[in-house]
């Protein structure tokens, strides 16, 4: 027969492995894409090839949606490898999706003029979002 202290402690022991705290999972979903950024002479014109964004490592800041960046409004910041790559999930829900250059956060606008909204795109449980982004430094 076991002491009475023994048989307690084996009782909180799998009380406390029965009980272990679980976290509900929010639906996800998955964003992912390649950045680029065009450089150089992108002028269109005769005999000249159109100009193609060289992937570049970046930082992708994902807000709730958004006229401008605001860093209240930040939900998730990754960067893309130096291939371009990015990957992240992402609870389901619509975002804005900024990119940061040097010392200027930029996006894309679309909407424009009546409402002008920077880059908007939808996670879906279960499903991947694919949102490529370019950074222009180019002389058009």
């Amino acid at each position: 027969m076991l002491p009475k202290t023994i048989k307690t402690f084996i009782f909180l022991s799998l009380l406390a492995q029965s009980c272990v705290a679980q976290k509900a999972t929010e639906p996800n979903g998955k964003l992912k894409g390649v950045i680029g950024v065009y450089e150089g002479n992108c002028m269109p014109g005769p005999g000249r090839k159109p100009c193609e964004p060289k992937p570049i490592a970046a930082e992708i800041l994902i807000t709730s949606v958004s006229k401008s960046y605001d860093e209240s409004l930040l939900v998730k910041m990754v960067k893309s490898n130096e291939d371009g790559i990015y990957e992240t999930n992402l609870p389901s829900g619509t975002y804005s999706l900024f990119l940061r250059d040097d010392d200027q956060v930029v996006c894309t606008l679309i909407q424009c003029p009546t409402t002008c909204i920077c880059l908007p795109f939808k996670i879906s449980n279960d499903s991947t979002t694919v949102i490529d982004a370019n950074l222009d430094h180019a002389t058009w």
